[in-house]
This record gives structure tokens, C-alpha cells and sequence, in this order.
């Protein structure tokens, strides 16, 4: 295992990542959010089915068509489609910031659902992480008239990264006996299977080339290439360095929205992000020290 091809791996995907917001909101000013979904799915369970093809991986879809569907479901179609949905009236930047609220709600749910043990760290982090969401919520609302549709957005971003939260510590308890490049394929395929009925209620003639483009980068990087690299990742490190490419993503994000969408980098933003960092640090309890460390169980 190469220490230095896996941070490249790390970064490399914590950028790509990053882009997923700007993509969504160039994409869903046009479309519906099923349709934007459906073809980031669709895409990337074609490059996925691919790779899986070529390294002759079967899927087994008949034996384990319920594990598929429900995370299909649950890590894919729900959680895309509300992003896209709330992409239509929130600054890309807000997006990714909140897209980082995963780690907080798997610790939420541990304690309150699954009546689990977590550190003092976790707590802190949970702290951090509520007071995040609250200055980059209420420091991104631009008007009183938008405010009741910008909040309806951000509490939809909040069900995402809960559905995420669940879905991971449901593939950790009930998935084991797959293989993750099998799982990756067989959920994306089911996702996009699912919210496959909206290309009979889509208008293609209002795809343009930078609308084809944004669905392509959605699709083959954020979708295809990330999963194949995300599962290479959590194959050779522990759980918690492959989670930790979710620090990148708001920071990236926010860069990446004022550049391509000239979107303000505001004060709240900057202090919702570093809060919200600050959050993933204490629940991943990332250090110098034990950053890349040999397999070991998950954090909660």
C-alpha cells in the first residue's frame, strides 16, 4: 500500500467532490432534480458497470436486490434529488458547507437511535456542528420574501446528510457480506432504476452544452471515478481517513462557487465552514498521529 498515491487519492477526490454543488445548481436551473439524479446515475453506474465488467465482478443483483434498493434509495436517489432540489435557490457554497454535517448525524443517530457509546469528542464535534448549520442558515437567507423557500432548501440539504449518515452505518451493520465495488454498482444501477420514469416528464430541449456538461461532470466525476476511487480508498485505509475527504468539500466548495458562479464569499460562510470543520475534526478525531493508520473500526 502506497501512503502517498492514497493522500493523492484523498485530495483528488475531496476536489472532485467539491464540484458535485456546482454542477447540481448549473444543472437544476433548467431541470427537474429527478432528472438532474437521474442522469448523474445513470452515468455513473454505466462508468462503474465498466470497471466492474472489465475486472469480470458480478453483481449477484437477484441475491441481494433488497441491500441494493435500500441503499439505492436511501444513499442515491433521496439524497440527489434534494440537493437538486435546493441547488435552485441556495448558493452552491451553502451547499457543500452543509454537505458536510454527514459525520455530526452519524453520531446523532448513534446515540439517540442506536443507544451507542460515543467520546467526548463526538459530543463536542455534534456541538460544533449545530452552531454551523445555524450561522451558515442564518447568514445565508438574502431576503424576506425568498427566506421561506431558502429555509424549506436548507432543511432539505439536512434530510440528505441525515439519509447519508443512516445509509453508511447501515451498509456497516448489514452489508459486510458484499463487496464494496459490488455494492457501489449494484445501488447506483437500482437508484437510477428507480427514478428512471422521469425521462418521460423531461423537456431535452432545454439542454445546452453547458447544462450537457454539468450532467457529464456530475455523472462520470462525481459519480463514476469518485465511487471507484472512494472504494480503492476505504479498501486499503481505516474508515476514518477514507471519511475524512468530506473536510474538503466545504472548503473547496465555497472556492469553487465564487469562481465558476461568482457567488460572495460572505462572513457567514467563511464561519460556517471553519465551524463545520471544526465539527468533522472532533467527531473523525483526525490527527498528525493517526491520520493513516492500519484497518480499525469505525468511529461510532
Amino acid at each position: 500500500m502506497n501512503k502517498n498515491s492514497n493522500l493523492f487519492i484523498l485530495i483528488f477526490l475531496g476536489i472532485i467532490w467539491s464540484t458535485f454543488a456546482v454542477f447540481t445548481k448549473i444543472s437544476a436551473e433548467v431541470l427537474s432534480p429527478f432528472f438532474v439524479s437521474f442522469s448523474r446515475l445513470a452515468i455513473g453506474g454505466a462508468i462503474v458497470s465498466f470497471v466492474s465488467l472489465f475486472r469480470r465482478e458480478k453483481i449477484f443483483f437477484r441475491k441481494n436486490f433488497k441491500q441494493y434498493f435500500v441503499i439505492g434509495f436511501f444513499n442515491s436517489a433521496l439524497p440527489f434529488t434534494l440537493f437538486a432540489l435546493s441547488a435552485k435557490s441556495l448558493d452552491s457554497g451553502v451547499v457543500s458547507i452543509l454537505d458536510g454535517t454527514v459525520p455530526m448525524f452519524e453520531v446523532l443517530i448513534s446515540i439517540f437511535i442506536l443507544r451507542r457509546h460515543v467520546d467526548k469528542n463526538a459530543i463536542w464535534g455534534v456541538i460544533f456542528g449545530i452552531v454551523g448549520i445555524i450561522i451558515t442558515s442564518c447568514g445565508n437567507v438574502t431576503s424576506v420574501d425568498l427566506a421561506g423557500i431558502q429555509i424549506t432548501s436548507i432543511i432539505a440539504i439536512l434530510i440528505a446528510t441525515f439519509s447519508y449518515a443512516a445509509t453508511s452505518l447501515y451498509i456497516n451493520s448489514h452489508c459486510k457480506h458484499i463487496k464494496p465495488m459490488m455494492l457501489a454498482n449494484g445501488s447506483i444501477l437500482s437508484a437510477a432504476l428507480i427514478l428512471s420514469p422521469c425521462i418521460f416528464f423531461t423537456d431535452f430541449a432545454v439542454i445546452d452544452v453547458k447544462v450537457a456538461a454539468s450532467l457529464l461532470g456530475l455523472g462520470s466525476l462525481c459519480t463514476g471515478i469518485a465511487y471507484i476511487f472512494y472504494f480503492k480508498l476505504t479498501a486499503e485505509e481505516s474508515p476514518r481517513t477514507a471519511v475524512s475527504v468530506v473536510l474538503l468539500i466545504p472548503v473547496f466548495g465555497t472556492i469553487f462557487g465564487a469562481i465558476f458562479l461568482d457567488e460572495i464569499i460572505t462572513i457567514s460562510k467563511i464561519i460556517g465552514c471553519i465551524t463545520i470543520l471544526a465539527s468533522m475534526k472532533f467527531i473523525l478525531n483526525l490527527s498528525r498521529s493517526n491520520f493513516f493508520k492500519a484497518k480499525e473500526a469505525p468511529i461510532v
